[in-house]
């Protein structure tokens, strides 16, 4: 199996495998892949969403890196909104409330953000390799592999 099918597969089964992520999240409170969502019944609103991408590319393999470029955009879009929100609310609350806190620890951010970064990467190369061997001069010549156009 070449890079490009283990680069599609690897896609397809973090997609996949997100029945798996949920399990983790109900019963041994292990959040890894939607730490940023606190509210249980959108999670599983964007479970199904993750999971249904999935579907999308194992039965259509040539979207898996536009599928992992988009899901992981949103993913770290919404991963910096959840980290940015409550530290803007921080200025607007009661000092004498006590101290103020943020709902979320370092490590959960490190290991979503860098579990959807690195998705998004994979995705990214995956698409920009697909894009280019379309173009001539940059991928596969139409002589065929091995061949070597005449420079002149």
């Amino acid at each position: 199996m070449g890079d490009g099918m283990r680069g599609a597969g690897l896609i397809k089964g973090y997609y996949l495998a997100s029945p798996l992520f949920l399990v983790f999240s109900l019963w041994w409170d292990l959040e890894v892949r939607a730490t940023f969502i606190p509210h249980h019944g959108l999670r599983l609103t964007y479970y199904g969403f993750i999971t249904a991408l999935g579907i999308l590319t194992h039965y259509r393999p040539g979207s898996a890196p536009w599928v992992a470029m988009g899901e992981s955009l949103l993913n770290l879009v919404l991963i910096m909104l959840w980290i940015l929100l409550p530290i803007y609310g921080l200025a607007d609350g009661d000092p004498l409330a006590g101290p103020a806190a943020v709902p979320y620890t370092a490590g959960q951010v490190l290991v979503n953000g860098a579990l959807a970064g690195a998705v998004f990467l994979l995705g990214f190369y995956r698409a920009q390799g697909a894009i280019l061997s379309r173009i001539p001069g940059f991928g596969a010549t139409p002589l065929g592999p091995g061949r070597r156009r005449d420079r002149r």
